[in-house]
């Protein structure tokens, strides 16, 4: 949506937009929330990703099996290190992306839920998702 480095969609550039980047949820395959960000949703639901080659493809995939791991395995993470909402779901993907890649997470649920729990830690220590 952005063309000569300026927006396309708005004149001037919203607040809500300058901090509230929706492209996470379309990156990660999420919708934003339920009934009460239907504009947003239709929004990330628009978005179309161009990949310059299959390393960006795949990483591309990566986020999104990430997201859906994590929406769809609460259940397997330690007390109180999932995210619960769309925006913590979508942004924890992306921090972890890279336990996707080939040749792919753990085998055990509970296995890939420790290695994004490791992962996440880890970068938020400033070491881009890496234990030194």
């Amino acid at each position: 949506m952005l063309s000569c480095g300026k927006c396309t969609i708005y004149a001037l550039r919203p607040q809500t937009c300058l901090d509230y980047d929706c492209r996470v949820f379309a990156a990660a395959g999420i919708a934003a929330g339920g009934a009460d960000k239907a504009v947003i949703n239709q929004r990330v639901r628009e978005w179309q990703f161009r990949f310059s080659g299959d390393e960006d493809r795949q990483a591309y995939a990566a986020v999104r099996a990430a997201a859906a791991f994590i929406g769809g395995e609460r259940a397997q993470f330690p007390a109180g290190t999932a995210p619960i909402n769309p925006l913590g779901v979508a942004a924890l993907a992306l921090r972890v992306y890279p336990v996707f890649l080939p040749p792919g997470p753990p085998d055990s649920a509970g296995e890939t839920a420790n290695a994004i729990v490791t992962m996440a830690a880890a970068f938020d220590r400033g070491n881009n998702g890496v234990d030194t």
